[in-house]
Order: structure tokens, then sequence, then C-alpha cells
């Protein structure tokens, strides 16, 4: 198809690992099998999601007994983020990637927290908490609202900007101060995109609110999940073929050209692909019933 210096470590290399482990994709359990061994890295995420979402059918026969639902829901939830912390000082993990970061503790990171289930489930689970007091409006006044925003960008901060020491150039790792961001930044998260929901469609999200109730992000909605699974396979072909050196500039971080052929694939992808079997689905239900 085409060649440069790094064809063979991330277009080739891949496609080995595709031909060898893409089964597992198809089962939804390749991140049980190390980040090394994967087809499509980034299709870890659908594998978690799979697991997860078959997880919380199990979580709903519990909350016939709504005592018994907070109860186990909410143990689950504290045992993922026990699971991150203990997880991380043992096994020294990095959720971030910090200057110097060795390759095989970003691969241990990978493999012994950031793909399994287990890990993930407090953001998930906050999810669910969310979808079930969603059906609840409360009436707040101005200083609750005010309130609720105060709390959602301090989380939203602290998810993304706390573990700003770590971003030195001369940062020494410590498993202490990775453990806590590995263990409450997925709850720090929760709250923040929490309020941001619940705020928007219970009236209370200002100008924020309007904005993401825009209609025209149900055209990116359309396409997110093939958007999702392709953008990688681009981004390798890219570096693939690059043959000389290049001058990083600001502009790079949007690369025209390559978000223009990743929508391009993504649009193809979904007309031709999931909009089909989306169809193929809801024939198959309607004639079962």
């Amino acid at each position: 198809m085409n060649w440069g210096p790094l064809w063979p470590l991330v277009v080739e290399h891949h496609s080995e690992l595709c031909k060898q482990h893409m089964w597992k994709n198809f089962f939804f359990i390749h991140n049980y099998f190390g980040f090394e061994n994967m087809c499509l890295t980034h299709t870890h995420q659908v594998g978690i999601d799979m697991q997860l979402f078959i997880l919380s059918y199990v979580l709903a026969m519990f909350w016939f007994n709504k005592k018994w639902g907070f109860f186990i829901t909410g143990v689950i939830w504290i045992l993922s983020t026990i699971l991150r912390y203990t997880a991380t000082i043992k096994y020294n993990l990095s959720h971030i990637v910090y200057f110097g970061i060795p390759m095989q503790q970003m691969f241990d990171t990978a493999n012994l927290s950031y793909i399994l289930p287990t890990h993930r489930a407090t953001i998930y689970i906050t999810g669910i908490f969310i979808a079930y007091i969603f059906k609840y409006k409360v009436n707040l006044n101005q200083m609750q609202v005010a309130f609720g925003w105060f709390v959602a960008v301090l989380c939203g901060a602290l998810a993304t900007m706390g573990p700003f020491q770590m971003i030195h150039k001369e940062y020494t790792y410590n498993s202490r101060d990775a453990a806590f961001f590995g263990a409450f930044s997925p709850i720090y998260c929760g709250v923040c995109l929490f309020w941001v929901i619940y705020s928007t469609n219970h009236g209370y999200g200002g100008w924020l609110g309007d904005l993401l109730c825009w209609k025209g992000f149900k055209i990116f909605t359309k396409i997110s999940y093939s958007f999702y699974l392709v953008q990688f396979p681009v981004f390798f072909y890219n570096v693939g073929i690059q043959k000389t050196a290049s001058q990083f500039t600001p502009l790079e971080l949007v690369h025209v050209s390559e978000t223009a052929m990743i929508l391009f694939l993504s649009v193809v992808l979904t007309v031709c692909v999931e909009m089909p079997f989306q169809s193929v689905e809801k024939i198959i239900f309607q004639s079962s019933k």
C-alpha cells in the first residue's frame, strides 16, 4: 500500500496482531490478553463497555429493592476505587505519562488497571446512579445552582489538572501520587459530568446547556462510534508513510487533511455498515414480537 521508516512498526506489526487475535475482539474479551497482544488497541474500551453493560443487567435485578440496589452497587463502586489505588501502589503504576516514564510501566498500567472492567467500574456505576437520579427533578434556587456549578468545575479541574506536579521535567515517580490520582480522578470526572448532564436536562445549564443541546451535535453523534473505530488506523497509516522529519507546530494538533479523512471514513462506515446492521436488528426484534 505504501512505505516509510516506521511502516513495519506501526502498520505491519498491528496487522500481524490482528491476524492472530482479532477473533477475541469479536467476543469482546480482547482486553484480558494484554495490551501488547491486542488487535486495534484503542478498541479495549468496546470490550470494557460490553462487560460492564452485562454487569448493569445483573445490578438491575437488585434495584427492585432500593436499599439492596444502593448497597450492592455502592459496594462495587467503592471496591473498584480501592482496587485502582492498591494496584497502583503494589505494581508502581502510573495513569499519567510523566517525563521519562518507562515503556514497561505504561504497559503494566494498561494491563493491570486501565483495561480491566473491575478497575473501570467506578465511572460506569456512576452513570447508573445518574440514570436513576435523572428521573427526579429537584427545584433549585440560584445559590444551589451556582454551588453545583462550582463543585462541577472544581471536580473537572481536579480530574484534568490535579496531578500538575507530575508534568514537570524534574518529577520523580511517587506511587502515592499516582495511586491517589488513579483512584479518585474517575470520581471527580463522574461528579462533573453528572452535574453537567443533570443541570442541562433540567433547565439549569445556562448558556453551556444551550450549547450542548445544539442540534448540530446530532450529526457527530451518528458517526461517533465509527469515528472512534477508524481514527487510529488512519493515525498509524500517516505515521507509517512519513518519510522525512518535520517540524511540529500548534497547527499539527488539528491536522486538517487527517481529520477530514477520518470524518469521511466515519461517514462511509456508518452508512455502509452500522446503519444497515441497525436496520437488521430492528427487523429481527420486531418480527420476534
